[in-house]
């Protein structure tokens, strides 16, 4: 009897534990099929407590907490914006046009320059919300670096990826 007093005890205290412990909500979540006219604005500096959480400053990676981001709508296409990605402290400011996600991830921006002097730039982030439906933007800017590299198979040149250097951003819009 008294192991079964026991056994009951613990079994309430071990459920009371599970039962009091409130359940942690992310505050921000993947924003899924968001609109041109979601993203449209003026996005700064989030202030987000894991903003760049597990990334450290190198000469591959730069956290930008001074990032300004503007997108704007292009009065040609509904679908198309045009978005301007700077970063004051490391010396870049990058403009990028054309639809937010070719690829249809519906909770990304992906938009790539073309190629000039073996670089190409490319922004890709995450499109992120809240209860109170505020916009956040928490991604990068990829600087790739090509090569020229003789195949003595085909006798051509091949242009080969030789590094990336990534720009990271995490705002909130306006």
């Amino acid at each position: 009897m008294k192991k079964t007093l026991t056994l009951s005890i613990f079994c309430l205290l071990f459920a009371a534990t599970f039962v009091s412990c409130k359940k942690v909500e992310k505050e921000w979540s993947k924003f899924y099929g968001y609109t041109v006219d979601d993203i449209v604005g003026q996005y700064t500096f989030s202030g987000a407590s894991d903003a760049f959480a597990n990334l450290v400053e190198s000469d591959e990676g730069h956290l930008c907490f001074d990032a300004e981001v503007s997108i704007n709508s292009n009065s040609t296409s509904a679908q198309t914006v045009s978005l301007r990605v700077a970063c004051p402290d490391h010396n870049l400011v990058k403009n990028f046009s054309g639809k937010p996600s070719p690829n249809d991830s519906p909770f990304l921006i992906d938009m790539y320059g073309r190629m000039n002097n073996f670089k190409q730039y490319g922004f890709t982030t995450e499109v992120l919300t809240n209860a109170q439906n505020d916009i956040r933007l928490k991604g990068f800017v990829t600087e790739d670096h090509y090569q020229r590299e003789y195949n003595t198979e085909t006798m051509s040149y091949d242009t080969v990826f030789d590094y990336s250097i990534k720009y990271y951003v995490d705002v909130i819009k306006n």
